[in-house]
Parts: C-alpha cells; structure tokens; sequence
C-alpha cells in the first residue's frame, strides 16, 4: 500500500509540472502558420508594462497576411519580455523576450489573431537588413 501512495503521489507531480511545462514546438509553428494577421514593424520604442511584459511601439511597414492592418499604421503590441525585473517568469506556453534585445531591435514580426493580439506569444526580433519577404506568408 506505501508503494501504491508513493506512485500515485509521484504521478500527480508530473502531471503537474507538465500542465505548467512549455508548449511542443509545433503548437508555436501551428500558431504562426494560421495567424490571421502577420505584421512587420519599424520598432519606435520599446516600454516597460509590468514585470513580465513590454509594449513594442512602432508603424507597420509590411502586411504579409490579413487585412487588420495597413502600412504606415501605428501600432502597439503587447510581448511578454524577461531581464528588466527580478520576477521569473512561470513555467507555461509563454515565450519571452530579452527586454534589452527588444529595446535596441529596429524591426520585428509579430503573429497576431483576429483582435491584434500575439498568437501564442510568436513575435521575432528581426535583423535591420533581414529580407522582409523570407517569412510564411
């Protein structure tokens, strides 16, 4: 019977810590292959919201997909950003940016759903040079 509680108990904390582990890499791919809105930014600036999250501000130079946005649009995009706090961020499908990176980015990609939030988080800092039509359109 000790046996028994042991496993059942050890059961329970994996289930657990796989509740609160990241998503499969294909969920994240799935994400950004069916966003309905696919942007490229000219980063602006980049401000602190809270702990774990940044708003990207900038104008939208390309539209790869969806008709939410147009060029020349401002825009404000919402990432979850790590680095300018001491707050770890919880285990969960997040994906976070380098505060500092975000900050001296130039451009960036963001995949937006039907309302212009990040799907699943998926927003790419981009080199200033990066050829914009390379992205899955």
């Amino acid at each position: 019977m000790r046996k028994l509680i042991i496993t059942l108990a050890g059961g329970f904390v994996a289930l657990t810590a796989a509740a609160h582990a990241a998503l499969a890499p294909q969920y994240y791919e799935r994400a950004r292959n069916t966003a309905p809105n696919v942007i490229v930014i000219d980063v602006e600036r980049v401000e602190i919201e809270g702990p774990l999250l940044c708003a990207v501000h900038g104008r939208v130079s390309e539209v790869q997909r969806g008709r939410l946005y147009t060029v020349g649009a401002e825009v404000e995009i919402s990432v979850p950003c790590i680095g300018h706090s001491r707050v770890a961020p919880p285990a969960g499908p997040a994906v976070y940016q380098d505060t500092a990176a975000l900050r001296a980015s130039a451009r960036g990609r963001a995949f937006l759903d039907a309302e212009g939030r990040l799907a699943l988080s998926q927003y790419e800092i981009l080199a200033a040079a990066e050829d914009e039509g390379a992205a899955s359109k």
